[in-house]
């Protein structure tokens, strides 16, 4: 492990040497190419020639110019360390995409259940403080919905999308309603009894129906399972002939049993 490192780090170290020396180099020569064009350039003005001849002569170093620069300022230098990242790309390009962990529905469902529990406690105690009688049992009713609708998640862990909009569409807002109402009904506020009456009315009876659509979308699954056992069944038994079952009477005959019951 540790020739590994100093190995790498001498070969960090030349690199950085080479790339040092490389820019030291261009900007010597370019130092020397800018003295010599403006020396050229002065002797083109001041010899009175109506030509830019000056440039001819430094055409000759502008190819090793051009060099040098690559050399030191190269975005691309195609060493080994070049072909060893092309390589880890391509490699890495091929493999597969890592499988996303299955315990991850697991956890969010876990999760949405402890938001659930938390959010049907404070429903319920907003309940029992609502005054009128009649009301606050129809709220009870609904935190009992609400029971059963999170006693069907912990049977249906893989249902997590119906999880969070039961958490986030119903359970929330309808915390917000219970203790909004809970408190104005106890306050006894004469301009909220057009809203009072209102989710009296016409809230709390959506939001119990709405609950027992989830619990029974929850169950939707197990209830496709049973009709298709039962299908299976039927169809099971439709395929015993006549043959088959005269059989079997014939041998519970002999038995001295009898087909209705059994005797």
């Amino acid at each position: 492990m540790n020739g590994h490192r100093s190995t790498d780090k001498a070969r960090a170290q030349r690199q950085a040497r080479e790339r040092a020396n490389a820019m030291r180099a261009f900007m010597t020569f370019a130092g020397v190419y800018i003295a010599l064009g403006l020396f050229f350039f002065l002797i083109n003005l001041f010899a009175g020639i109506s030509s830019p001849w000056f440039f001819w002569p430094m055409l000759p170093l502008t190819i090793p110019l051009v060099i040098l620069a690559w050399r030191a300022f190269a975005l691309i230098r195609f060493d080994e360390d070049w072909v060893e990242r092309q390589v880890e790309k391509a490699v890495g390009s091929q493999a597969p995409a890592p499988k996303q962990a299955r315990t991850e529905p697991a956890n969010e469902m876990m999760a949405l259940a402890a938001q659930a529990a938390d959010l049907i406690d404070s429903m319920r105690r907003s309940a029992r403080q609502i005054p009128k009688p009649a009301v606050r049992t129809q709220a009870l009713d609904v935190c009992a919905s609400a029971d059963r609708v999170l006693a069907a998640m912990s049977d249906n862990p893989a249902e997590v999308m119906l999880a969070r909009d039961f958490v986030n569409r119903y359970l929330t807002p309808a915390n917000s309603i219970l203790a909004d109402y809970s408190r104005l009904a106890a306050r006894n506020v004469a301009s909220a009894e057009p809203t009072l009456q209102r989710v009296e009315e016409h809230d709390l009876p959506l939001l119990e129906q709405k609950l027992n659509e989830v619990h029974d979308r929850l169950h939707r699954g197990s209830l496709i399972d049973l009709q298709v056992a039962r299908e299976m069944l039927s169809l099971d038994i439709s395929d015993w002939g006549d043959d088959e079952l005269d059989a079997g009477t014939d041998a519970r005959l002999r038995r001295g049993t009898s087909p209705a019951t059994g005797n």
